[in-house]
């Protein structure tokens, strides 16, 4: 497969010889192309517009031209959205009073069931395996099919299910149809969201902390088993969205199609660039402005999966503030930005990141990027989690400045733990509880530690507690000085030897504390008494010649 083709427009100049120059497109598929009449794997329209629009040398435009087509292969070659397909029949449903569609679709090979939208209880399955819960005539009977189509937004619960389609999103019965055809029997679809359990903050606990992901999810992509405390995946149900990823407090999720690792390779192409961000959806066929030297566009698939952690990632690439055009900014996206804005501010005094939903906000914002000194760094750990990389790269940001505190969001939490020392028997109930390691056991210094930049302030230590009023979770925002990025000690005690060997086995308190609860049931039995302070193997010993001497 040939792979950077440019097909030849108004914006002609020389390119480099990486880059294959045509007068028309291809019949073959090509991996990259800036022709949308190009059958290619991978269409940028990001090309074109740059060259139309940039105020660059044309040195310098060949240069990033090649740039662009190079990061674009990168995100291909390290996607993990692999293609999947299914089979699926041609049984439709059609909700809608609409006999002349019924004969349309019939005379187009598609079995149609012509049900009332009222009739229709629920919806079960997904494409090529639903299942219609209708009541007619005070009977309620199931009804398996492949397609169901309605009409009007009245049953938006319809469209959560793939497979779903309202008819009014087509212009007519034509466009339906060539749709319809292009789902079966074929149905193509990519998996968009990836998932670490092991750090999931709903994942089999015994109380619920977090369930961010399932709360936001437009469809049926993810749903959450209460009894087994587990996620349920439906890639085939995933628009794509990335609405979970952004608000995922620990990072268990990740966007498929650009995951972590590939997003910190793609970054390094936009070092020293100022960065405007272009999502998919927003059109630059006929956007024409001024773009500054210096900026680079960067268009990613999808929008709503942007952390703070990519946002800082690109700011620290780049050098400079970015712009994000954008006609919609998801919950999660909004509260890393105005985190990171918050964060600016205070330290340069400047914006971290410009949302510009028009052309005139675009244009006022590309005026007003600028590179900031002592921005730049270039840090990732794949070994790290979400939550461990931008700890770093923000510690790194702020130095030794103490710039106050931002306050917690709804959807991006942060806090601190209080524990009181003299209650805490350091039995490291909460280290077992927290699985993103912002509480750990010091064995050197037989301590409890507690990092509060690592802290996603889900609560499930103060549930696993075992010690009443002992330990309190705060969520009172991030504290942006270097020490809020370091482990503190919370409690610490002396380890108990035994009174038998001397070997230490167990924290002083804890010894003690089991010692006052158990002695009132064992007095007047001096071995018994004894084995309150050996270890488990002297325990043992104690018991049993107390038995032969008895």
């Amino acid at each position: 497969m040939r792979s950077f083709i440019y097909i030849k427009n108004d914006e002609n100049l020389p390119l480099p010889d990486d880059i294959e120059i045509l007068n028309a497109p291809l019949e073959e598929e090509v991996l990259i192309s800036n022709d949308k009449r190009q059958k290619a794997v991978i269409f940028a329209p990001e090309i074109n517009f740059y060259l139309k629009n940039s105020k660059e040398n044309a040195l310098l435009k060949a240069k990033n031209v090649l740039k662009l087509y190079e990061a674009r292969a990168s995100v291909y070659d390290l996607g993990l959205d692999l293609e999947q397909e299914k089979n699926i029949g041609n049984k439709i449903i059609l909700a809608a009073d609409d006999e002349n569609l019924a004969s349309f679709l019939k005379n187009h090979n598609f079995k149609v069931i012509c049900i009332k939208e009222n009739e229709i209880l629920a919806v079960f399955g997904c494409v090529g395996e639903l299942c219609a819960v209708v009541e007619n005539k005070g009977e309620k009977l199931e009804i398996d099919f492949d397609i169901l189509l309605f009409k009007g937004k009245n049953r938006a619960d319809f469209s959560r299910q793939s497979g779903c389609y309202d008819c009014e999103d087509f212009k007519n019965e034509n466009e339906l149809l060539e749709f319809l055809q292009s789902k079966s029997p074929k149905y193509r679809y990519k998996n968009y969201i990836t998932y670490d359990l092991n750090i999931c903050q709903y994942h089999q606990r015994r109380t619920e902390h977090c369930s961010k992901c399932a709360e936001l999810c437009p469809t049926t992509a993810i749903l959450k088993d209460d009894e087994k405390k587990e996620l349920e995946f439906s890639q085939i149900d995933c628009l794509g969205c990335g609405d979970c990823i952004s608000v995922c407090p620990s990072g268990s999720l990740d966007y498929a199609p650009l995951p972590r690792e590939s997003f910190f390779e793609l970054a390094k192409f936009y070092q020293k660039q100022k960065i405007l961000i272009i999502p998919k959806k927003m059109s630059l066929e006929n956007l024409e402005l001024d773009l500054p030297k210096e900026v680079l566009p960067l268009m990613i698939e999808g929008e709503k999966w942007l952390s703070a952690l990519h946002f800082l990632t690109l700011l620290q690439s780049s050098g400079a503030n970015l712009v994000f055009y954008t006609d919609f900014v998801s919950k999660g996206s909004a509260e890393a930005i105005f985190l990171l804005n918050e964060v600016f501010e205070r330290k340069f005094g400047k914006k971290a990141v410009w949302i510009a939903k028009d052309k005139t906000e675009l244009s006022e914002a590309l005026a007003k990027l600028e590179f900031i000194e002592n921005l730049s760094f270039d840090f990732h750990n794949n070994t790290l989690t979400t939550r461990e990389n931008f700890a770093k790269r923000l510690e790194h940001l702020i130095d030794k400045d103490d710039l106050g505190v931002v306050q917690s969001g709804e959807w991006l939490r942060y806090g601190e733990i209080k524990i009181n020392p003299n209650t805490c028997t350091l039995c490291l109930s909460c280290v077992g509880a927290c699985n993103v390691g912002a509480l750990i056991a010091d064995s050197k210094e037989n301590a409890l530690k507690f990092n509060a930049s690592l802290c996603t302030t889900c609560g499930y230590c103060e549930e696993s507690c075992a010690e009443k009023d002992t330990l309190e979770l705060l969520r009172n925002g991030m504290k942006l000085n270097s020490s809020y990025f370091a482990f503190h000690t919370l409690a610490q005690d002396k380890l108990f030897k035994c009174i038998e060997c001397g070997k230490e086995f167990a924290t002083q308190k804890a010894v003690e504390k089991i010692a006052t609860l158990m002695k009132p049931k064992f007095l007047g039995d001096e071995a018994k008494m004894k084995t309150l302070y050996c270890c488990a193997d002297c325990k043992a010993k104690v018991m049993i010649e107390a038995m032969k001497r008895g």
